[in-house]
């Protein structure tokens, strides 16, 4: 094999192999889509706010690893807010939460010696006779220190408020204690009003993990993953507010549903003209409905985007269903 072809067959493993080594992994995320809450007011906390009460809300998230190494997630990173701020978040968990590689301290020991001596040697001679001497006289001291130091700690669960309270975040990493992929509880307790029946907390799901380059140092933490579920909240033992709860449950399922089946649909109207596809393709044109469409509308900020009429009529149908099982939701609230 000359020198030539052998260059070409090693392009051609390198071109071959890259890219499905560069791939990060991709992870799902799924949720249940409305909870019962249960009232844990105590007698001190009733005496000072008469006016409110403390709900709890335990529910699972769900990752799934679609393809890639879990070797490569490094964290998940989880966001539940209020979206209109009607609730605060007395407290949750799980909370910080610290671990360490090592079984117990480490211990360190540390020995020094200090050594003296004398030596004498005496060779002779007399007729007939040799005579040889040696003497050694010598102290040693031994010096011996221990000690044990705290294993070093590392941050597997980082948790903690945003948003002036009105939400809170889960960042969970990835280590030898700690799989991320499965089921994870996590439970929030919120204050609300007395009056209060029901409403939606949004749960904003992201995965990061490594894109690995060729070499080491071209390696990159990348979004390796993304959701975002409203989930409705209910008061437990109110059979009408899970009622409620329920419809919008369903309705934001078929509206998930029925975008997912119009997919090429609204790719065709997001660029309706071979000309404005041109100019998607070179980034000069922006679409006219966009990719984010969907998140867009299941955000508080979505009516008025001037997309909507240009959905298919049965998203159209499905999205005005979703909206209106949103806005009996919110009724509960107060």
């Amino acid at each position: 094999m000359d020198r030539t072809t052998f260059y070409v067959l090693c392009i051609a493993v390198v071109s071959c192999t890259t890219p499905a080594e560069a791939k990060p992994p991709r992870v799902r995320f799924d949720t249940m889509p409305s909870v019962a809450c249960r009232d844990v007011t105590d007698d001190e906390f009733a005496s000072v706010n008469p006016d409110e009460r403390l709900l709890e809300a335990k529910f699972e998230i769900s990752s799934i690893l679609d393809s890639g190494s879990e070797t490569d997630l490094t964290e998940f990173f989880f966001r539940m807010t209020s979206p209109q701020q009607s609730f605060r978040i007395a407290d949750y968990s799980p909370r910080t939460t610290l671990v360490s590689d090592y079984n117990g301290g480490i211990f360190i020991e540390k020995k020094q010696e200090d050594s003296k001596g004398l030596g004498i040697a005496v060779a002779g001679g007399w007729e007939g006779a040799n005579l040889t001497g040696h003497g050694d006289a010598g102290t040693k001291n031994t010096l011996t220190t221990k000690y044990e130091l705290v294993a070093p700690l590392e941050s597997v669960t980082a948790s903690g408020t945003i948003q002036n309270g009105y939400g809170v975040y889960f960042k969970i990493r990835r280590s030898r204690q700690v799989t991320l992929e499965g089921a994870k509880e996590y439970q929030v307790i919120f204050r609300v009003p007395r009056q209060w029946r029901g409403d939606i907390l949004h749960v904003h799901c992201e995965a990061r993990g490594m894109q690995r380059g060729i070499v080491h140092q071209l390696d990159e933490e990348v979004r390796c993953g993304f959701s975002q579920f409203p989930i409705a909240l209910y008061l437990a033992g109110d059979e009408e507010a899970k009622s409620i709860a329920e419809q919008f449950a369903s309705s934001n399922h078929k509206l998930r549903s029925t975008a997912i089946r119009s997919q090429q649909e609204i790719k065709r109207r997001s660029y309706p003209t071979v000309l404005h596809e041109l100019g998607g393709l070179l980034e000069l044109a922006e679409p006219k409905i966009p990719p984010s469409w969907l998140e867009q509308l299941l955000s508080d900020g979505a009516p008025g985007y001037g997309f909507e009429s240009r959905l298919p009529a049965q998203v159209r149908s499905a999205a005005s269903d979703y909206l209106t099982a949103k806005r009996e939701l919110r009724k509960l609230k107060q």
